[in-house]
């Protein structure tokens, strides 16, 4: 490299040593992220797409408008107080009619996630309105089914007019749209998301609870006890995946049943009454303790990990 007495300093090229790195740089960057290409296209492609695709499809209700477009315009001039006028039955009755069986199959199961039975009530009208020629409709669809003069099947439509909805997203808090748009609560007997929500966040932190008592003084141990006793003890820990997780389940079962291991040694301990043994399967109990005896390892083996670092004198 040169150096004059009034320029900056040069490689052998006669380049300027700044711009020369900064061009290493930018090799080096460029060629780093070629190495990282290809992961970076996998998990693209397998992972942030579907995702992607996915959210898009929760929230998307465009397919049911592009069925009834017509019907919907005209729907939303309808009050909602009475049954609706000639001009929204002709709409749906020519829509119904004119539509491809695939179209109205698909239309028919949104509809009927709103509604129970709009699903058998559009297949039976396509084939009964191709015999239809003129109005009035509304009279001859009432006639044909009942159920074409119901106000509750009128305002389900109300919830799949906009393209876009959050409607799935409520139902997984036991809440949905009424005729009008508006959040109100599930029927008393469809409210059971929340109630599983619960039941689940309940067994976690319960789980999660019982693996940091039993785990933290096993962890201790580890990091304190003599090297050969701690390998004894971490053999001890790790045992559990050498053996498969369904034969560990069904081990627990057998330990669990009303005439299993456990009983049975309560019952000879004269612990509890031959005629009064515990059910401790297939409840919430039997989920706690074999998923605690599960998952143990895995709380033990990070805190030991930290504990091993921390110097006996700390």
């Amino acid at each position: 490299m040169n150096q004059t007495a009034s320029g900056p300093i040069l490689t052998t090229e006669g380049i300027p040593l700044k711009v020369s790195l900064q061009k290493s740089e930018r090799k080096n960057k460029i060629r780093a992220f070629l190495l990282v290409a290809p992961l970076l296209a996998f998990i693209l492609v397998t992972f942030l797409i579907p995702i992607g695709d996915m959210l898009a499809r929760s929230i998307d209700d465009r397919q049911i408008n592009t069925v009834f477009p017509k019907t919907f315009e005209v729907y939303k001039k309808w009050d909602r107080k009475d049954l609706p006028s000639e001009e929204l039955y002709a709409t749906m009755f020519f829509e119904v009619k004119n539509s491809e069986g695939y179209q109205i199959g698909k239309a028919s199961t949104r509809m009927n996630y709103s509604k129970s039975g709009w699903k058998s009530l559009l297949k039976k009208s396509k084939r009964k309105f191709k015999k239809i020629e003129e109005g009035p409709y509304k009279e001859k669809m009432i006639e044909f089914d009942k159920r074409w003069a119901s106000l509750e099947y009128w305002k389900a439509l109300g919830v799949m007019v906009d393209p876009t909805t959050m409607g799935y997203y409520l139902n997984a808090v036991d809440l949905k749209f009424d005729s009008n748009k508006e959040i109100i609560q599930q029927p008393e007997n469809r409210r059971i998301y929340n109630h599983i929500w619960f039941k689940t966040f309940k067994v976690s932190f319960l789980v999660m609870f019982f693996c940091l008592i039993l785990g933290y003084p096993i962890s201790y141990l580890l990091a304190t006890l003599p090297l050969k006793y701690s390998n004894l003890l971490m053999i001890c820990v790790l045992l559990p995946f050498w053996t498969s997780l369904l034969v560990r389940t069904v081990a627990w079962m057998v330990m669990l049943q009303q005439k299993g291991v456990l009983n049975n040694l309560l019952v000879m301990s004269h612990l509890i009454a031959d005629d009064n043994r515990w059910q401790l399967m297939y409840n919430q109990t039997a989920v706690i303790i074999v998923m605690t005896q599960i998952l143990l390892p895995f709380m033990v083996l990070p805190l030991y990990s930290v504990m091993k670092t921390i110097p006996p004198t700390y």
